[in-house]
């Protein structure tokens, strides 16, 4: 068998081996199910928030602000002999609040601080600047133009970087993100595990540890790959839920689905992808043992970098954006949210691409040579030290 058939058969058996359209699926339905009874869940304990909370008020309160906090509340106006009993009842039984008034401010009574008392606040504060106002000889008028936002009419010659937009590309990083972390997943249990139980040599005496390398990267990137493109169908899904839920048209999900954007990203997250995955593989190949590696630990790190990708929304235009949707190990990510949300020149996506395979091409060629010379060391686990001198000497 030549290299490319060789590779094609252990990129079929690892990918068979981790992805299972059944399990998919299950995740899919289970996903579904948690996010109905979330959102109905959700609905049903912020509902409570509707109902308008007792509040007891004292008489000397001014008509003004009674009448206002009666559209929230429900008042119980006491008199000022009354009041003992309801702060007595308040702190026997917890429950129950008091507006009541003194030379300096409102006071309000409660047995705890609850978020319920931010709503009182609110309406304190409205008609706290109100009164404010009169007494400076102002209208209500006159005080909600002081208070509103200047009027501003914005014009933009490049009407890209829409709201809808940036939403595409946090959907792009989150995508990534599960890729990489499942990625993580299969690498380590793949190569630690196929070690353990030396399984490896006997596969490597018939095939070079190259091809062996490759067929696993291919193969659970192709896993991960698979993964997304379900999870990114049941975003779009969820999606018109929600939109349904809302009452909102159902076609208001197209505005979201750029499809430059969309056709940019499948290239550079799948190299991306095969790039961090041929470095898990590597670090997979050095653990010995996984349950007392201190390396263990740096298979995380892909999950580093993508999270840093998320900074480019913040200003995509900055240095350290461009710096990020460069650098080979945040590109992948990086330039396409920069790509969905400004402008970039086509040579600037050309040169990022370029430098994405060109970085896969020469850590593929690592890792195979991590790989043998793993292969080759018995005893304790080799430290980097050692992995580098080893190397040096291949």
């Amino acid at each position: 068998m030549n290299y490319l058939s060789q590779v094609i058969t252990v990129t079929k058996w690892e990918f068979t081996r981790f992805f299972k359209p059944k399990n998919e699926l299950l995740g899919i339905v289970i996903m579904i199910l948690v996010s109905v009874v979330f959102y109905f869940g959700t609905r049903y304990v912020l509902s409570d928030s509707d109902e308008k909370i007792e509040l007891a008020v004292c008489q000397n309160l001014d008509s003004n602000l009674v009448e206002r906090l009666s559209a929230d509340f429900t008042l119980d106006v006491i008199s000022e002999s009354q009041k003992s009993m309801v702060l007595e009842n308040i702190s026997d039984n917890q429950e129950g609040v008091l507006l009541d008034e003194d030379e300096a401010g409102f006071v309000i009574h409660a047995y705890k601080k609850t978020r319920s008392l931010g709503k009182i606040k609110e309406a304190l504060n409205d008609y706290y600047q109100i009164r404010q106002g009169k007494q400076k000889g102002l209208e209500p008028g006159d005080l909600t133009q002081i208070l509103s936002p200047a009027p501003v009419t914005e014009s933009f010659f490049y009407t890209g970087n829409s709201r809808n937009r940036e939403v595409l590309a946090y959907f792009f990083a989150g995508l990534m993100a599960m890729a990489v972390f499942l990625s993580f997943a299969y690498q380590f249990t793949a190569i630690t595990g196929e070690k353990q139980l030396k399984i490896t040599e006997q596969i490597v005496s018939a095939i070079t540890p190259q091809v062996w390398m490759d067929g696993k990267i291919f193969g659970i990137t192709l896993t991960g790959l698979g993964s997304m493109l379900t999870y990114a169908l049941f975003g779009v899904i969820g999606g018109v839920l929600i939109f349904q839920f809302t009452g909102a048209p159902i076609s208001a999900i197209l505005g979201y689905l750029h499809l430059p954007s969309i056709l940019l990203y499948i290239p550079f997250a799948l190299t991306g992808i095969l790039i961090w995955n041929a470095i898990l593989a590597a670090i997979a190949s050095i653990i010995t043992d996984p349950n007392n590696s201190g390396k263990s630990s740096l298979m995380m790190l892909p999950m580093v970098f993508v999270i840093a990708s998320f900074l480019v929304t913040r200003e995509p235009d900055s240095s350290f954006s461009v710096f990020l949707s460069w650098f080979p190990l945040t590109s992948a990510t990086a330039m396409p949210m920069r790509w969905a949300i400004t402008e970039v020149e086509l040579w600037q996506l050309t040169g990022a691409f370029l430098g994405l395979v060109l970085t896969f091409y020469l850590i593929r060629k690592l890792a195979a040579k991590i790989f043998h010379m793993s292969i080759l060391l018995s005893g304790k686990e080799p430290s980097w030290g050692e992995v580098f001198r080893q190397l040096k000497g291949s």
